[in-house]
């Protein structure tokens, strides 16, 4: 099987996409005959490419244009690499690829599906081409012979727009484990406390994009009430966006500024050592169309690092966390509920290490790439030929 793999966020760029195509790729390249990526260009990709075991064909365009200014390349590498699937990580670049199986290459088209992009509406505001936008949305996606979701919950959304049921192979999203399993786990925490000036206090973290559907407002209005059950309790956000001085100012409205640091956006290492550092990660998302959690991958991250987790029952988020396991799921946008939740982690060390290492168990088990990679592979496969052996029966060179 030769797969050509078309997204419009891969690396140098950093994000949920742009790991899960690079992770794919990785993978789909160790056990397919053939696997080539078109993706944009984008600072750095040189050198980047260069450490990659595949060819990656970088369209020179914004991330936008790409849905356009890709399709000639998109037709002239699936019929010169004699392509069997046309894998997309997002809808939006699937149309050239579905005139081009018209005339036999590739032969199967798929497409992943995240959450936001099947609630966006980005022309609402002139009806007409918001319609011919939701047309083309639903033909792609009904025409496609497979749609992978990262939960039932984007399964749903998938229904919502006309795809077959039978056609929908829920995914879900992984976590490189090991990148997380670091030696020296607890100096790092040590040293990340102390350039942080919380000693030995007890806090919790949020590690995301600042975004207002994400929830942060809720865990700061949570604080005053979280700090009368847990008196020394703070509060570490990592990451930027268009929410911080909002969030900024809610904090010191409350008399907060002491007890919840913005760090801003920092480097991996640094969120690995706050993860490792925190009592519990939390992410309040709510539901705000077209925003939602389709999945929530950093709760996955904090589960590798042995973290309990808090979360609201919002979009994906209740397929991930296993409540009362792995930890504690809360109505979204309930302040005194999450300060509870919070409460019960902070205040409880043993609770909260024996449901870190449930998470942990299950990031390292369950929600792994290798997993979700195999789960596209032998669905790709079998469209190909629905004779085609299990996964057990490959014996292919680089099978994890």
């Amino acid at each position: 099987m030769r797969v050509l793999l078309i997204t419009q966020d891969f690396p140098p760029q950093v994000g949920g996409i742009q790991t899960f195509s690079h992770e794919l790729a990785l993978r789909l390249s160790r056990w397919c005959e053939g696997l080539e990526v078109i993706a944009p260009v984008f600072s750095g990709h040189e050198e980047f490419d260069a450490g990659l075991p595949f060819r990656v064909d970088r369209i020179r365009s914004s991330t936008d244009a790409m849905v356009v200014r890709g399709i000639p390349t998109l037709w002239r590498r699936a019929r010169a690499g004699r392509f069997d699937v046309s894998l997309h990580a997002q809808w939006s670049t699937g149309p050239g690829a579905l005139m081009a199986r018209r005339f036999g290459w590739p032969k199967r088209v798929f497409v992943a599906a995240h959450g936001r992009e099947l609630l966006l509406r980005p022309l609402a505001g002139f009806a007409p081409a918001q319609k011919a936008y939701d047309a083309l949305r639903r033909k792609v996606l009904r025409g496609a012979d497979g749609v992978f979701t990262n939960s039932a919950y984007t399964a749903g959304l998938s229904e919502g727009l006309g795809v077959d049921r039978d056609r929908i192979e829920v995914i879900g999203s992984g976590v490189d484990a090991a990148r997380f399993d670091v030696a020296d786990a607890e100096d790092r925490a040590r040293r990340f406390r102390e350039r942080h000036g919380l000693g030995g206090r007890p806090f919790f973290v949020t590690v995301t994009r600042l975004h207002a559907y994400k929830g942060v407002d809720t865990a700061i209005a949570a604080m005053p009430a979280l700090r009368g059950q847990v008196p020394d309790a703070a509060y570490v956000v990592v990451g930027n966006g268009p929410d911080l001085p909002r969030l900024r100012e809610l904090a010191a409205s409350l008399g907060l500024s002491d007890h919840v640091s913005f760090l801003g956006e920092v480097s991996g290492d640094e969120v690995i050592d706050a993860l490792h550092a925190c009592n519990a990660l939390a992410m309040l998302s709510r539901l705000k169309p077209p925003d939602v959690e389709g999945f929530g991958l950093v709760f996955v991250e904090a589960g590798a690092c042995g973290r309990p987790v808090v979360g609201s029952r919002s979009g994906g988020i209740p397929e991930v966390i296993v409540d009362g396991g792995t930890g504690l799921l809360v109505p979204p946008g309930d302040a005194a509920a999450t300060a509870d939740a919070l409460a019960r982690l902070l205040g409880n060390p043993d609770l909260a290490r024996h449901m870190g290492e449930a998470g942990r168990h299950r990031a390292r088990t369950v929600l792994t790439w290798d997993r979700t990679a195999r789960a596209v592979f032998e669905a790709m496969r079998t469209s190909l030929d629905p004779g085609a052996a299990t996964a057990a029966d490959t014996g292919r060179a680089g099978e994890p």
